[in-house]
């Protein structure tokens, strides 16, 4: 779920504006999801890529491309994990084992593929089983070890508490309304209403519901947040999904893409106010066919940022937050190969300039953004 809010504290001005993108091959054309995050404990974000199995005697794995002290990347290291073919692998990264290290979770086919930093390495997988669409780290069960939240299929969301051995050996199932016919979904867990505890929320396409946690521990009724009906009464699908605060009060807000070509194609927020998501959205003009999304601060000002990917516009777009808490008109990057990989794009310096860049998904390569 790399289309989470991504902490991009800045050291030096920043503009907003990128560079041409320069590319590492991931020599995949399965390349589904990108994250950033420094996973080898030198203090320096490397970039990490999720990748599918192409054909039935494959399976998924994972690529890790090391930041160099002088900024460049080598080779990746391909570490190879559970998820058959045809997985849709998305990432997610954080500490999971609480040793002040950040870890890289995998969800695929097979489950979700836990691998743990171990003396600045990423170590051999280990799976916690059970077929997974996406997966989110957090803790939710409030026992301060995180938890593995999982979306098993549209509608069905997995809990897999953590015990205090380190292991997800059972899991609870929350389960949200789904509309059929528009496949892929993504989990999210975020304080959604403002009191302090983690609440789940699944995309998929036609929406996103939403289950609050109560404080005793179980989930209010699902509420679902999606596109607004045109003149027509024709309700547009959502490509992609994020969770952050992008308009600078301090909650988490949801935004999804609208698939469409312009003028269609939209981001929107469905912001958080006092008691919860408001149930219609803030509208704002994007480019082509707006896809995956990650929500982080690209100009060091404070505010959080929106980035965009397009699928087969050969473009990834950046909305920056305005002093007012709105996001600005869209400015368009080429990327070539950019595709609907919802999981696709991620933000981080992974330049060494202080400056944090976008990383973007180009089919069977990653792009990378070094913002001027």
């Amino acid at each position: 779920m790399a289309g989470a809010a991504v902490p991009a504290a800045a050291g030096a001005a920043s503009s907003g504006t990128f560079a041409p993108p320069q590319y590492l091959a991931s020599g995949s054309t399965a390349t589904n999801a990108v994250a950033v995050a420094d996973v080898t404990g030198d203090g320096r974000p490397d970039i990490v890529v999720g990748v599918d199995a192409v054909d039935g005697t494959q399976t998924s794995s994972v690529l890790l491309f090391a930041q160099r002290a002088d900024h460049s990347y080598g080779a990746p290291t391909r570490i190879v994990a559970h998820g058959g073919y045809n997985s849709d692998v998305r990432l997610a990264v954080a500490d999971i084992d609480g040793d002040g290290r950040t870890d890289v979770a995998l969800s695929s086919s097979a489950g979700v593929d836990l691998l743990f930093q171990r003396g600045g390495r990423l170590a051999a997988p280990v799976l916690v089983a059970g077929s997974a669409g996406d997966v989110a780290i957090a803790d939710v069960t409030e026992d301060g070890r995180p938890d593995l939240v999982v979306s098993a299929r549209p509608g069905e969301v997995r809990i897999h508490a953590q015990t205090a051995t380190g292991a997800f050996p059972v899991h609870s199932t929350v389960t949200g309304p789904y509309l059929a016919g528009a496949p892929g979904e993504q989990v999210f867990a975020a304080d959604l209403n403002g009191d302090a505890r983690l609440d789940v929320a699944q995309f998929y396409r036609h929406g996103t519901w939403v289950r609050l946690r109560r404080v005793d521990g179980s989930f209010g009724p699902a509420t679902t947040y999606r596109t607004p009906e045109d003149g027509n009464g024709y309700r547009r699908v959502s490509n992609g999904a994020a969770v952050g605060d992008v308009t600078g009060d301090g909650r988490a807000d949801l935004v999804t893409s609208v698939s469409g070509n312009t003028p269609d194609s939209a981001v929107q927020v469905f912001t958080q106010g006092a008691g919860g998501l408001a149930t219609t959205p803030v509208r704002y003009p994007a480019y082509d066919i707006a896809s995956g999304l990650a929500v982080g601060d690209l100009t060091g000002d404070g505010r959080n940022d929106l980035a965009v990917t397009h699928d087969s516009w050969l473009a990834v777009s950046v909305h920056l937050q305005q002093p007012t808490g709105t996001l600005g008109g869209y400015t368009t990057n080429r990327v070539d190969g950019v595709g609907p990989q919802r999981d696709g794009v991620a933000i981080g310096d992974v330049t060494g300039d202080g400056k944090p860049d976008v990383v973007a998904v180009a089919y069977d390569k990653v792009a990378i953004l070094r913002q001027l």
